[in-house]
């Protein structure tokens, strides 16, 4: 049985918590705009921006392709201020893309049904391994979290409601 049940949730909730059909294509055909995204070490993507309230979408893994893993989130505009038009309206906000690259190991923990709730990031945290890699541990607010050991670049695209790239500037790097 599917772990979430989508009927409970009103249509402004799902249209707020789901990727466009558009952007769903482009993500499983590898054709989302990568050469438009800003590279990051991980600590100073998070040194620059937080994912503290962001929206999980998902998580994409294609493990028959590349060692890779995608986050996909709604992006919140209130606290991170270099990300334009800050609207408390979560349909609004820009999506995020995060490409992890190496990867080697996901784990996931405390998932279970949360009535139709949107989840709320909490936190990021990140265990340096080597210089090359880590481990990142993002959590939610209501006890969920991913673990994604990877290399310790990271590729951040962002993009409008309306598929526009929003360039994020890169002063670490």
């Amino acid at each position: 049985m599917w772990p979430f049940n989508r009927k409970n949730k009103s249509k402004e909730t799902q249209e707020e918590s789901l990727l466009p059909s558009t952007l769903s294509a482009k993500l499983i055909e590898d054709s989302l705009p990568w050469d438009c995204a800003t590279q990051f070490h991980i600590d100073a993507f998070l040194e620059s921006y937080t994912l503290h309230d962001s929206h999980w979408i998902m998580l994409h893994i294609n493990c028959g392709w590349e060692d890779a893993a995608i986050t996909v989130m709604r992006f919140d505009p209130i606290w991170n201020e270099l990300v334009p038009n800050p609207t408390s309206h979560c349909a609004d906000w820009p999506f995020l893309f995060l490409r992890f690259t190496c990867v080697s190991n996901i784990q996931m923990a405390g998932y279970s049904d949360i009535g139709g709730l949107q989840r709320g990031i909490s936190g990021v945290s990140v265990k340096h391994l080597s210089e090359e890699e880590v481990i990142t541990s993002i959590t939610d607010h209501y006890g969920g979290s991913v673990q994604i050991r990877h290399f310790s670049l990271v590729d951040a695209l962002v993009l409008s409601s309306t598929e526009q790239v929003i360039r994020l500037p890169n002063y670490v790097a």
